[in-house]
């Protein structure tokens, strides 16, 4: 259960992970985009209609667009492109190991990767030289663990670039990000734009992010698998627990006899089996998390990483127990049904 809820989890916050390192307030995207790393495009020129509205300090363009990467060695991979202003950006690399991102994205053909996609996309250092869509590229920085969803990696880039490498017009963009001023209702500024341009959708960067976030986990399905994997984990450790303890309890059955023989209350006797399936529960949820954060540190330097939150834990925790005192029950019923007279045969 903690690994398929910490899939989960990693897959909403890395999915949405642009929109949420933006700075800005708001999202002008093309009418009907559902996520951050699918869109169409639409006319760079529409910032200076969203900077007549009254309460929108600036607006800033942004492309995201998939297109080809050719690795040294001849072979093709995926890449989203994302293409930024270097001069004052509402969006940046982050985590950034080598490399300075205002300077080398001045670069003519400066290219930003990070480090977990470096062997697919067949480099390894800063200087090394590559090909997107027959145009010369240059690795001027590095970044650490900034993952996609797709698993078509981030590369960042100038806007210039950016449309070069993806065949984009000059006069298109794929976003205008927006910031509003201090003391704006984002809320009546949603409307606002949305009245000034509305052959687009405008959505506060909340909720683009949870847009996004719905959209793969839930359109797609793959939220949709990972829960039913962590309740089949609630089935199974029922099932689990149930047998360990019936087969505790009826192993022994005769002690049990014994003890209502002398005098023990029901109340007694539950009191026993429970505190056997919580004593269960409890070793087998540190054993299980600790596992889990194991696999959680093995897997910050893969592709797909497990999100641990002390919530998620003491949720599961609580989960756990009452999974076991469910599980419980079988026993329970079966030791306050236990002949007394038994133990005289």
């Amino acid at each position: 259960m903690t690994v398929q809820l910490g899939l989960l989890i990693g897959f909403a916050i890395t999915s949405s992970s642009l929109v949420d390192r933006a700075q800005a307030d708001l999202w002008i995207v093309p009418r009907g985009a559902k996520d951050v790393d699918q869109a169409g495009n639409m006319l760079d020129r529409q910032k200076y209609r969203a900077l007549g509205v009254n309460g929108v300090d600036s607006v800033q363009s942004l492309i995201v667009r998939f297109t080809d990467w050719k690795r040294p060695d001849g072979g093709t991979e995926s890449v989203i492109v994302v293409g930024i202003d270097p001069v004052r950006p509402f969006l940046q690399p982050w985590n950034l190991k080598d490399g300075a991102i205002v300077d080398d994205l001045h670069i003519s053909d400066g290219v930003v990767i990070d480090e977990l996609y470096s062997q697919k996309l067949g480099v390894s250092k800063v200087g090394e030289t590559v090909e997107i869509m027959g145009h010369r590229a240059r690795v001027v920085g590095i970044t650490s663990q900034i993952r996609t969803f797709t698993q078509s990696p981030y590369v960042f880039a100038n806007l210039k670039n950016a449309r070069t490498w993806t065949s984009l017009p000059d006069e298109r963009t794929t976003y205008l990000l927006a910031r509003a001023e201090p003391g704006a209702n984002l809320a009546s500024l949603r409307e606002a734009l949305r009245a000034a341009l509305p052959g687009s959708d405008v959505w506060t960067s909340r909720e683009f992010s949870w847009r996004t976030r719905f959209y793969w986990l839930v359109t797609t399905g793959m939220g949709a698998s990972l829960l039913i994997a962590a309740v089949l984990g609630v089935i199974v450790g029922l099932v689990i627990v149930s047998q360990t303890l019936y087969s505790a309890t009826m192993e022994r059955l005769e002690e049990y006899a014994t003890i209502r023989a002398m005098g023990a209350t029901n109340r007694y006797l539950r009191a026993i089996v429970l505190r056997q399936s919580l004593v269960s529960g409890t070793l087998g949820y540190v054993v299980g998390t600790a596992t889990a954060l194991l696999v959680a540190w093995l897997s910050r330097t893969s592709s797909a990483t497990l999100m641990l939150s002390y919530p998620l834990i003491v949720i599961l925790g609580a989960v756990t127990l009452a999974m076991c005192v469910g599980a419980s029950l079988i026993s329970i019923r079966k030791v306050l049904r236990v002949d007394t007279a038994s133990v005289f045969r």
